[in-house]
C-alpha cells in the first residue's frame, strides 16, 4: 500500500516532513509522495528521513493552476527537486500566495470578522500560508465549526474573503514537472467542478490531452459514482493511475495517512507504471 498525495507543515499539514515519514513507517507504507502545496521545502527532510528509515520517498508538489476559471490541482511527482526552474516558478508562487493571503483577511475584516494580518504572521514566516489556515482561525474565533464549512462559507468564489488566485497556467505546470524529468497528474477530479460533474470529465481529459500522464483515481473524498468515472476515464485514455489520502494532519480531522477515511488502498503497481514511463 502507497500514498502518494500528502501534507506536511510546509503548506498546511500539521506533521513535520520527518515526523510524517515516521508515520508512513509505522502504518507499513511501502512507499510516500510528499505532496506540498506549491512548494517543495519540505522534500529534503523527508527524503533524508525516508533513507535513514528505509522508506521509499518520492518527490512530490501539489501546483495550483485553473481552467475555465475553475480551480484545478495537478500533482507532480519524481521530479528533481534540485530543478532551478521549479526552484525560481515556485518561489513566484509563494510570493503570489502571500499577498493573496493578506488581500483575503483584508477582506473579511472589512466585512466584520474579527480577523487580521498578525494572525497571518504569527503562523510563520517560513510556513506557506494556504486558505485552509485562515479557515482554521475563523473556526478558533467561532465563525465555522469545520474546514469544510469555513471555506465554503467565506473564502470561495462569491463569498466575503474570496480572492482570485494567481496560478501557473496548466500548460506550464505540465511543462516544468516534465523538464525536470518528472511526471504530473490531475489531482482530486470531483472538486473541478462540483456543480457539474461533465464539466469535470471534460477538463480532466482536456488535461490528459495537453500532456498531463494521469490523474487521481483513487482519494479519499471519491464516492462510487467518482471512482467510477476516474476509472473510465484511465481505461479511455489509456493514462497511468495515481492516488492517495491527501493527508492534512489535523486540519482534516478523522482522515488517516494511507488509509484516508478507511477504505483508501493505494496499489503499488501503481508506482511501477510510473517507473516503466520513465524508464526508472
Amino acid at each position: 500500500m502507497i500514498d502518494l498525495h500528502s501534507h506536511t507543515t510546509a503548506s498546511d499539514g500539521s506533521l513535520t516532513p520527518a515526523e510524517l515519514v515516521d508515520k508512513a513507517v509505522e502504518i507499513k507504507l511501502e512507499a510516500l509522495a510528499i505532496t506540498d502545496h506549491d512548494t517543495i521545502a519540505g522534500l529534503k527532510e523527508a527524503m533524508a528521513r525516508g533513507k535513514e528509515l528505509g522508506l521509499e520517498v518520492i518527490s512530490g508538489v501539489e501546483i495550483s493552476s485553473d481552467v475555465d476559471e475553475l480551480d484545478v490541482h495537478l500533482v507532480g511527482l519524481f521530479f528533481d527537486p534540485k530543478n532551478p526552474e521549479i526552484d525560481k516558478k515556485l518561489k513566484e508562487m509563494a510570493l503570489a500566495r502571500s499577498d493573496r493571503n493578506y488581500k483575503m483577511v483584508n477582506k473579511l475584516k472589512k466585512a466584520g470578522f474579527d480577523i487580521s494580518r498578525h494572525d497571518i504572521d504569527a503562523l510563520g514566516k517560513d510556513k506557506q500560508i494556504a486558505r485552509g489556515h485562515i479557515a482554521e482561525i475563523l473556526i478558533d474565533r467561532g465563525y465555522a465549526s469545520t474546514l469544510r464549512e469555513a471555506l465554503d462559507g467565506y473564502l470561495i468564489k462569491g463569498k466575503a474573503g474570496y480572492v482570485k488566485k494567481k496560478v501557473l497556467s496548466p500548460q506550464e505546470c505540465i511543462d516544468l514537472i516534465h523538464n525536470a524529468g518528472g511526471l504530473i497528474f490531475v489531482a482530486h477530479i470531483n472538486q473541478i467542478d462540483p456543480e457539474n460533474p461533465q464539466k469535470s470529465v471534460e477538463i480532466t481529459k482536456r488535461l490528459i490531452s495537453m500532456g498531463a500522464d494521469g490523474l487521481e483515481t483513487i482519494y479519499s473524498e471519491y464516492d462510487e459514482f467518482w471512482a467510477a468515472v476516474a476509472e473510465k476515464i484511465a481505461g479511455e485514455t489509456g493514462c497511468l493511475r495515481s492516488g492517495g489520502s491527501d493527508f492534512h494532519g489535523k486540519m482534516k480531522k478523522n482522515l488517516y495517512l494511507g488509509f484516508g477515511y478507511g477504505n483508501l488502498e493505494v496499489p503499488y503497481k501503481f508506482i511501477k507504471k510510473m517507473k516503466e514511463k520513465l524508464k526508472i
